[in-house]
């Protein structure tokens, strides 16, 4: 299967057939009004005063950017690895990468371009990466994991209120 894929440059020569995204920033494209429109329920906003060395955990929102993904621990220490699927009904475009570690992090997006799957090694910094969808009207979060075991619902902070999901996976509705 081939996929389409943002993997640091070791990583990205061992997967054979797959391409590379641009590993420069995000197009300058302006998104479309349905893709700037809020989502239900408490993913909409940035957390507030997240920051490298926030409390440890998958931190998602969206905003008129788009949606993001961040990880970060309380302190530098011991490398702390997050993995997660993100999967939307349209395309997801317009990928964007921050501070990822070459060497360590890995995010894929699929062939069909519906879902992201990543890997990110955390030192107490912030990493993640940010994206837009093609007006999808759900998105789903899935597979959390910290260091190969099930993200407690208690390290995955949604939105500027930084509430926690009921469950995971867990998925978020566009307001009509």
């Amino acid at each position: 299967m081939r996929r389409s894929t943002f993997v640091p440059a070791l990583l990205g020569a061992a997967l054979a057939g797959a391409t590379l995204i641009a590993v420069a920033p995000a197009s300058a494209t302006t998104g479309t009004p349905c893709e700037k429109a809020p989502w239900l329920g408490q993913v909409q906003g940035k957390p507030a005063g997240l920051g490298a060395g926030s409390r440890a955990g998958n931190y998602f929102w969206h905003d008129k950017n788009g949606f993001h993904l961040r990880i970060t621990q309380a302190k530098p220490r011991k490398a702390t690895t997050y993995t997660g699927t993100i999967t939307s009904n349209t395309p997801i475009r317009d990928f964007k990468w921050v501070k990822l570690e070459e060497k360590q992090d890995s995010v894929v997006l699929s062939e069909d371009k519906l879902s992201i799957t990543f890997k990110v090694v955390n030192h107490g910094r912030l990493d993640g990466f940010s994206f837009r969808t093609t007006c999808a009207d759900t998105l789903t979060v899935s597979g959390l994991t910290i260091n190969a075991k099930t993200l407690p619902l208690g390290k995955v902070y949604l939105g500027k209120t930084k509430a926690h999901p009921a469950s995971i996976p867990f998925t978020v509705h566009r307001k009509a």
